[in-house]
């Protein structure tokens, strides 16, 4: 299930590691029941917020284990550094949606609704830490079953990046030969949106292991950087307009809000419009030469950018000498020679001249 991008924010306040997070482990060790509210203004919440009484105290793990052997709520500040008050009834609107059945659950999912503001609950009876924040809800896991599920999908997301890298290379080996279909295309940006939108579900359980999940996390992201760039590179390479890297971010985001994300729908978005099934596999299409610089001189964009305008495609860069590369601005002898070596290197590769 995924969770809220609104919750993730939350989840990084209570993930291991933190002080809070420390606070509730002993609660929950103790097997103590516990309610807590995160707000700056209780004045602004007095039709909800009854009795208790003020503490104005700094907060510390400490602090808050002792005040959670009483009964009622525990009111912290939103940045968790003072306990502003403790023994509070909660009265949110009793009309409010729940489905929950617990007192102390029903009360906080409403508060959280009414308020729109934070609100922790655990479970004394089932040593469960629960999350509330407008109209969401999330549950804690177990830390084991965590790392164990993020490893399961650290697996599935490198294997589904090798057979991304596959593809990128065949493409590749077809760019030389001038024979890459448009459908090859956008199965790559399917495939590679597909892992983006994979990494962004996992993403909140990998903060929910806090400090335990730094590894797993590291390896994660250098997926993430590597199919973001391809996925940028393909379509600067294909897009029938010449998109700013803003307009190519946009696209990406674009894409992943919705899934699947189809071989139609990505070719509407780089700029081929009322294509069929049919077309994706008619049209050739010929890349700019944005991947094969980066790959090749790994020049700066806007250098890239003066070699794409000069020659307009890969077609035309392949048939391009050193001299003619040197007449662009900001290539120097280096890196046309470069440019020209690395461009043979792959033909040589490929078995194509």
């Amino acid at each position: 299930m995924m969770v809220a991008s609104e919750l993730i924010p939350k989840i990084k306040m209570v993930a291991p590691g933190t002080l809070l997070r420390r606070a509730l482990d002993d609660i929950v060790m103790a097997e103590f029941g516990a309610l807590f509210v995160f707000l700056d203004d209780t004045q602004a919440q007095e039709e909800i917020l009854q009795g208790g009484f003020y503490i104005g105290s700094s907060f510390s793990p400490e602090k808050l284990y002792e005040l959670a052997k009483m009964d009622g709520a525990i009111i912290l500040d939103e940045s968790v550094t003072r306990i502003l008050a403790a023994n509070v009834q909660l009265a949110p609107d009793s009309s409010l949606p729940t489905d929950e059945t617990g007192m102390r659950h029903r009360a906080a999912e409403r508060t959280a609704r009414q308020t729109g503001k934070f609100v922790l609950t655990i479970s004394r009876r089932r040593k469960v830490i629960t999350l509330y924040y407008r109209d969401h809800k999330h549950q804690l896991h177990d830390i084991n079953h965590l790392i164990t599920r993020i490893y399961q999908t650290i697996g599935t997301v490198e294997r589904y990046k090798g057979n991304l890298d596959k593809k990128a290379s065949r493409i590749q080996r077809d760019e030389f030969l001038d024979q890459v279909q448009l459908v090859q295309v956008t199965e790559l940006i399917r495939d590679g949106v597909a892992i983006m939108n994979l990494l962004a579900e996992i993403d909140p359980y990998v903060i929910e292991t806090g400090t335990e999940g730094r590894l797993p996390a590291m390896r994660l992201n250098s997926v993430r950087e590597e199919v973001d760039a391809m996925l940028q590179l393909f379509i600067k390479d294909y897009g029938v307009p010449k998109y700013t890297d803003a307009e190519v971010a946009g696209v990406i985001d674009a894409l992943g809000r919705r899934e699947p994300a189809d071989s139609i729908r990505i070719a509407n978005h780089l700029g081929w419009r009322a294509v069929t099934e049919t077309d994706l596999h008619d049209i050739a299409v010929t890349p700019r030469g944005y991947r094969l610089l980066k790959q090749v001189a790994k020049i700066p964009l806007a250098t890239a950018e003066n070699v794409i305008d000069r020659f307009e495609n890969l077609t035309n860069l392949g048939l391009a000498d050193k001299d003619a590369l040197m007449t662009v601005e900001g290539i120097g002898e280096k890196r046309a020679k470069s440019i020209v070596e690395g461009i043979q290197l792959m033909r040589d590769r490929g078995g194509y001249r």
